[in-house]
């Protein structure tokens, strides 16, 4: 952005080549440059507040106190635009950080709480996306990269031989082997739920260095990725995950009660907080309608009289467990 300012005329132009040459690589280029063009005009109408201008400006500089004035706003405008310009490169890197709200506000493809959004990408491949969820995708000529940014994700992979196909997070990789299966992304970590065929996951410093080292997680079986690693392999029922996404349910397999209010809390519309230390020690097998949070925490508490639900207007939730008698 400085050489695009540059009083060299030749260095303007081959600098306003580039910057164009940039921004039609990719929309998301387009995207992001026309932000920043946008901000720094912002800045720049700041410091146009300055008084002085024409015979007015002329007319102040006669006068010492106005002067002064107009030196102090002058210097408050030069500082906003140096600190936009400080500021650019900083949103320039964070803005491919994940967890960044720049990221997700690039996402490819967006879902809300309790929504369901279905994605068909150009080789084919199928996304259904869940539960105030975020991704973005890159489909080249060596490889097809979905990366999820946060929420839950049912991926159908169309065949393609000459490209293998991943869904990326910052807690590990996975590389499709087969056709069918699920990631989600929430507080808890993440979990991948095979539905048919197979992948291999593989932790950030595995894909990073190269190495051919993965978990293999085949149809019938899940695993789950945190900061330690991929965990153990444990068993699913295929029929039923594929049930809960036709349905909007959560179906659950002896899971801890916390995996279950992650998931929920995805889906409701406000706030849910609820004892994670307490209630993962608490497993539950059953299904839950994702569709109606209010109806899904009851039926939790039918279930487990221990649980304490407290609610302010339907929108902000906490659960937790009743204190020992």
């Amino acid at each position: 952005m400085v050489r695009l300012g540059s009083d060299d005329a030749e260095e303007r132009a081959r600098a306003q080549a580039g910057f164009a040459a940039w921004k039609a690589q990719d929309r998301r280029h387009a995207q992001a440059a026309a932000r920043m063009e946008a901000f720094i005009d912002q800045m720049q109408a700041v410091r146009g507040q300055a008084p002085g201008g024409g015979q007015a400006a002329h007319a102040a500089m006669l006068a010492a106190s106005q002067l002064r004035r107009r030196q102090r706003a002058a210097r408050w405008g030069s500082a906003l635009a140096l600190a936009a310009v400080l500021a650019l490169p900083a949103w320039w890197l964070l803005r491919d950080h994940p967890a960044s709200p720049w990221a997700q506000e690039l996402a490819d493809l967006r879902s809300t709480e309790g929504q369901w959004r279905h994605q068909v990408l150009d080789d084919g491949s199928q996304l259904t996306l869940s539960g105030a969820g975020a991704l973005r995708w890159r489909l080249d000529a060596q490889q097809r990269v979905v990366e999820l940014l946060r929420g839950s994700v049912l991926v159908q992979v169309a065949h393609d031989a000459s490209r293998p196909f991943y869904v990326q997070t910052p807690l590990g990789r996975v590389r499709a082997l087969g056709t069918r299966f699920t990631v989600t992304y929430d507080a808890a970590g993440v979990r991948v739920e095979m539905l048919e065929s197979r992948v291999a996951v593989q932790t950030p410093q595995q894909w990073q260095s190269g190495s051919h080292e993965a978990v293999e997680v085949s149809a019938g079986q899940r695993v789950t990725l945190g900061d330690a690693g991929v965990g153990r392999v444990e068993r699913l029922d295929p029929q039923g995950v594929e049930q809960g996404w036709r349905r909007h349910q959560l179906v659950v397999d002896d899971r801890p009660l916390s995996e279950v209010l992650d998931e929920l809390a995805r889906h409701h519309t406000g706030s849910l907080h609820f004892d994670r230390a307490a209630l993962s020690t608490v497993r539950m097998t059953g299904v839950l309608p994702l569709d109606d949070t209010g109806q899904a925490l009851q039926l939790l508490q039918q279930t487990f009289p221990q649980l304490r639900v407290r609610s302010l207007a339907s929108r902000w939730v906490w659960v937790g467990l009743a204190a020992a008698s």
